[in-house]
């Protein structure tokens, strides 16, 4: 890829991550952590961009973040939601990329779909959960073991974030290639 079409697509993705931030959140009334689309947009960047382009991409949105624009689902900025109890799913989007290229290399004599599924799984679906649980239980101590069992109740939504994130980009994917060849 060149760089230009890494900074196009860069950009694009940037732009898909403060889309899905105007969607509303939904809230579960029991956890200070709302359900979002744009961990879904953190899924996409992750397959559609090398792992370096896509973890800058991430870390873009949450540096606007932090000084204060409200780039974040629910239309939320300002450096104090990285001490607050979302903060561990933000931490974990950000080492996502990196995560699901770990994985995929671990698993690449298998099969694509195989390696792609578990990596998905593991890398952006229970990395940012687990981060976002212990941080959940230190920021508001609630006991781990409680906070733990709280989140599981976004593991479905993520795997099918996932999935649909996968069946989104796989197209995206093989055109750049061919385009390439």
């Amino acid at each position: 890829m060149t760089r230009t079409s890494i900074l196009t697509r860069m950009a694009l993705m940037l732009a898909l991550l403060l889309l899905l931030a105007a969607m509303p959140p939904l809230t579960v009334g029991f956890l200070p952590v709302p359900i979002v689309l744009q961990n879904f947009a953190v899924m996409l960047v992750t397959l559609v961009l090398p792992v370096r382009p896509a973890t800058a991409t991430i870390g873009l949105l949450l540096g606007l973040a932090a000084v204060g624009l409200p780039v974040l689902s629910g239309g939320r900025g300002g450096a104090a939601l990285f001490l607050g109890p979302t903060a561990g799913f933000m931490f974990g989007w950000l080492l996502t990329p990196l995560a699901v290229a770990g994985v995929r290399a671990g698993l690449a004599r298998g099969p694509r779909w195989l390696s792609l599924s578990v990596a998905m799984g593991l890398g952006a679906v229970l990395l940012p959960n687990v981060l976002g649980a212990l941080w959940l239980a230190v920021s508001t101590q609630v006991p781990l073991a409680a906070s733990a069992l709280g989140v599981l109740v976004y593991l479905p939504g993520d795997a099918l974030k996932a999935a649909l994130a996968v069946a989104v980009a796989m197209p995206v994917v093989r055109a750049t290639h061919r385009q390439r060849a």
